[in-house]
């Protein structure tokens, strides 16, 4: 105590000298309740500030090996950003009324391995096709399982640019999707890359966004929107979706 202070009085003698500013001043008090109240610390390992996009949780790198569950993320473009992690585990939460000008995914993954995405339910997420329930981009060995998907404009599982070895498997997909259930596409014509070893198995679905019956997957897409290409499927030498059935219409 004696020691805390001397640090305090040393402070408050340097503010009195016009030594450092006022702001800086908070700064003595190691350990304090101004500590606390100064800056919380990140909730997960690898949290950063979002990037331009909208996003409410942003993680990119760090050690990964943690959860994010039983969360509620509403009212903005995008839910989470996972950039360059490894073995996170996203479950038990409710993605729901997520829309906007730059709305990509409830759940955007990039350049990561070992993602879990389970027993989440995503609902009435509108951004004129584009939007997704989960988006993955250069991630592999992840899997996508017991989610509900409902109300979802565009494809509610998108893979892109070398994505593998991804399992689709017991989700319940009802009002979704834009092209198929479970799509990959890419800027093929700008150097990405087609996946390969993705499955999807032992779903349940129901219509697309529009109503109508669409395809439960698609891949080697190219083209379209703002690419000035047309619109194609099927462009990788093969196949990087595979349906492995035990899927029930409902």
């Amino acid at each position: 105590m004696l020691v805390r202070g001397l640090i305090v009085l040393a402070g408050s003698a340097a503010l009195a000298l016009g030594l450092i500013a006022p702001a800086q001043a908070a700064i003595v008090d190691p350990g304090g309740m101004g500590a606390s109240a100064r800056m919380a610390a990140p909730k997960y390992p690898g949290q950063v500030k979002c990037p331009k996009g909208d996003y409410q949780l942003c993680i990119d790198g760090g050690p990964g090996g943690f959860a994010i569950k039983g969360k509620k993320f509403s009212g903005h473009a995008n839910a989470i950003l996972l950039r360059n992690v490894k073995n996170v585990t996203v479950s038990g939460n409710e993605f729901k009324n997520l829309s906007g000008s730059t709305g990509y995914a409830a759940v955007h993954v990039k350049n990561s391995s070992g993602i879990v995405i389970k027993n989440n339910v995503f609902s009435g997420l509108r951004n004129g096709g584009k939007m997704h329930g989960v988006y993955l981009v250069k991630t592999s060995g992840s899997s996508i399982t017991g989610n509900k998907f409902s109300v979802i404009t565009g494809d509610p599982v998108r893979i892109r640019d070398g994505s593998k070895n991804n399992v689709v498997s017991g989700n319940t997909f009802t009002k979704s999707g834009q092209y198929a259930m479970f799509s990959e596409w890419g800027r093929l014509d700008k150097g990405e890359t087609c996946g390969s070893g993705n499955i999807f198995k032992n779903n349940k679905y129901g219509t697309g966004y529009s109503g109508k019956k669409l395809p439960l997957i698609k891949w080697g897409g190219r083209g379209g929107g703002s690419t000035g290409l047309p619109l194609t499927w099927s462009n990788c030498k093969k196949a990087s979706i595979v349906n492995k059935g035990g899927n029930t219409r409902i």
